[in-house]
């Protein structure tokens, strides 16, 4: 049930930053012109994703990988997660996000 659910995450996380880039870029070509603002997004993206994987890096040298499995497997038997509610929540994070940029 966990993979379903960091599945439904990813997807959502996926949608999210897509329709934050596209509304960024918008907002750029409007102020810098439309190829200014593929620059200015294309640049601003690549520093954010160097500073992530630079994170992700640190944490995953000073980390146990197994200990942290093991401790996640028991956290998964003891408490279920109700995989219906999370997928209408994130149902529900779709629809408003669309309602409010006006797409539907």
């Amino acid at each position: 049930m966990s993979k379903a659910v960091g599945a439904m995450t990813g997807m959502l996380g996926l949608y999210l930053t897509f329709k934050m880039w596209v509304e960024f870029q918008d907002a750029l070509g409007t102020v810098f012109g439309a190829s200014w603002a593929v620059i200015i997004s294309t640049l601003v993206f690549l520093i954010y994703q160097s500073n992530k994987n630079e994170k992700a890096y640190e944490a995953s040298m000073s980390s146990n990988v197994t200990n942290q499995t093991n401790i996640k497997k028991q956290l998964e038997q003891e408490n279920e997660m109700p995989l219906l509610f999370i997928g209408g929540l994130y149902g529900f994070i779709v629809v408003v996000f669309e309602l409010l940029l006006g797409a539907i």
